[in-house]
């Protein structure tokens, strides 16, 4: 079995292929762990999940995560098949970073990245 890097740090920003929006929700991903995860970032390619114990995963595997995202709670949860990147472990949590595989919910998840966008362009900047 191969094993993911256990890392001390999530990669960097400057490694990132699409831009990462700081996005708040609820993860339930039941095969990695029977408590939610919560979501920290989304992009267009992958997310970073933490969850509040050790998990363990598989890079191997593809996982299916179910998405309730806080700006877009009334609507059902967003549903990815991910496959993990990196594991990051620490203080008896479990960072996870993601990319999505062809999912049911690609439409949406484009959706909300696209609206995403638009907020953060709207904006104030903060000098």
């Amino acid at each position: 079995m191969n094993k993911i890097p256990y890392t001390e740090k999530p990669m960097s920003e400057e490694n990132r292929q699409e831009t990462r929006y700081q996005e708040i929700g609820r993860v339930d991903a039941p095969e990695i762990c029977a408590l939610n995860g919560v979501l920290d970032d989304i992009s267009d390619t992958g997310c970073k999940v933490h969850f509040p114990c050790p998990v363990e995963v598989n890079p191997d595997n593809e996982y299916t995560l179910k998405f309730t995202l806080s700006r877009h709670s009334e609507e059902p949860p967003l549903q990815l098949i991910c496959k993990p990147v990196w594991v990051n472990k620490e203080a008896g949590s479990t960072q996870v970073g993601f990319k999505y595989l062809f999912s049911p919910d690609d439409a949406r998840l484009h959706e909300i990245i696209d609206h995403l966008e638009e907020i953060e362009d709207d904006s104030p900047e903060i000098i």
